[in-house]
């Protein structure tokens, strides 16, 4: 198998783009290529640039990359548009759940939805309107693709083995990784905080029915911080965008009308809708999120150290009190196991308390770092692998993972090269 230098850059470049992105277009924002009925914008190369430098950490990019990157937002447009000709669509349910994932990552990468909020300065129902569109893009790009590829690429141990060959000098090495389990178990809202939560939303909900204005009682009270600046306000909105018993309310509501306190996964809510256009609606809340009572985060931490002091113990083995306990349904049948986990994919928190453990040790309870549904948990250190080379002996399946993304990759701009003729491309970069 024939592989030359410049594709395995551009294919590493493939693995790192499309992070979720929130920008507008500026103002003399050039227009880079069209592509079917889109555009590439300068803008959309810059921050493409941005974000590989940084994952690199590089200080500037060569031309080359640059070039590279670029026409793999082509690549990714032209795509888009053959998967809008073979009408791909992409159900509103299946949006809802890649936007929840997204704002999920986003909340685990800055450590709190408020942080996240600070950081784009806009409320979390704003950032998934921000992130909707190209979302839906992505999607039905993502749909074609494993239509036309998913499970077909294979390779032999022989393709791996020339892929390792060529590119074992190229491949950047093994970061260190721990090898890990846990039991997680997510904080409980009592119902002393749901009913301080409800007392003082019925108190704001009767200072509205008084006539007290509801943007400044939104700026006094609201726990939505991005939006309480602006009273409340949550812009224009379609279906899909909030939380179910959310959006059933706001679209029962007449033009100018306030709703009771309706209670979601975030709280209590009072929410006025403002106006109608069409599919869109202009509302504006009042969030009270449920306070968190120091009792209930000890309550849980005390049954993690008395799990664990039980594991210590050999009363039980940490496979088993998982399975039993750990409310991760992603591994708790598999007695917690989480695999191998790269450093830097370990948050802060996580890493001080188990860089210093040895192996088949159990940290203390942690609490993870979501803010707003943070649970606590036991991580149990199983092994340790430090940084190295990549070689064939210790990472046979990361290789062979790289090698069928890189054969799907050539493969793949084959399928492209045959597409472009079907599609309109004007590049003008």
């Amino acid at each position: 198998m024939k592989i030359n230098k410049i594709n395995l850059t551009y294919f590493l470049i493939l693995i790192l783009l499309f992070t979720s992105k929130i920008y507008s277009q500026k103002e003399g924002d050039r227009v880079l290529a069209v592509v079917g009925y889109d555009i590439i914008l300068e803008s959309d190369l810059q921050y493409q640039m941005q974000l590989y430098a940084r994952q690199n950490q590089l200080s500037q990019i060569s031309p080359a990359i640059a070039q590279q990157i670029f026409q793999q937002l082509l690549t990714e447009k032209i795509i888009y548009a053959r998967a809008e000709q073979d009408s791909i669509t992409v159900k509103e349910d299946e949006i809802g759940k890649e936007l929840e994932f997204r704002i999920k990552n986003m909340v685990e990468q800055l450590g709190s939805e408020k942080k996240v909020e600070e950081v784009y300065g806009m409320s979390i129902g704003k950032i998934k309107i921000a992130l909707k569109e190209d979302l839906l893009k992505k999607m039905k790009s993502d749909k074609l693709k494993r239509k036309k590829f998913q499970g077909a690429t294979k390779v032999t141990d022989k393709d791996v083995n020339e892929f390792y060959a060529t590119y074992k000098d190229s491949l950047p090495p093994a970061k260190e990784e721990f090898e890990l389990a846990h039991i997680y178990m997510q904080r409980k809202i009592t119902d002393a905080e749901k009913q301080l939560a409800k007392e003082k939303a019925l108190r704001i909900l009767d200072s509205i029915k008084s006539g007290v204005d509801f943007s400044e009682l939104a700026k006094r009270n609201s726990d939505d911080k991005a939006s309480a600046v602006n009273g409340g306000d949550l812009g224009y909105s379609k279906k899909g965008v909030f939380v179910k018993e959310f959006e059933e309310t706001l679209y029962t509501l007449n033009i100018g009308e306030v709703s009771e306190i309706v209670e979601t996964e975030y709280g209590y809510h009072i929410i006025k809708l403002n106006d109608k256009k069409g599919d869109l609606v202009k509302s504006q809340h009042i969030l009270v999120a449920y306070p968190k009572l120091e009792s209930s985060d000890l309550e849980t931490i005390s049954f993690l150290n008395d799990l664990k002091s039980r594991i210590e113990s050999k009363k039980t083995t940490f496979e088993e009190a998982a399975k039993q306990y750990s409310q991760d349904v992603s591994s708790n049948q598999k007695g917690g196991y989480l695999g191998l986990v790269q450093i830097d994919r370990l948050d802060s928190l996580t890493f001080d308390a188990i860089k210093n453990l040895d192996s088949m040790h159990i940290s203390n309870p942690l609490k993870t770092s979501e803010e707003r549904d943070y649970g606590f948990e036991l991580i149990k250190v199983i092994n340790k692998v430090p940084a190295h080379k990549i070689t064939l002996e210790q990472d046979y399946d990361k290789i062979k993972k790289l090698a069928t993304l890189f054969k799907e990759n050539s493969e793949m701009e084959k399928w492209v090269e045959e597409i472009k003729k079907t599609v309109y491309v004007d590049v003008k970069y």
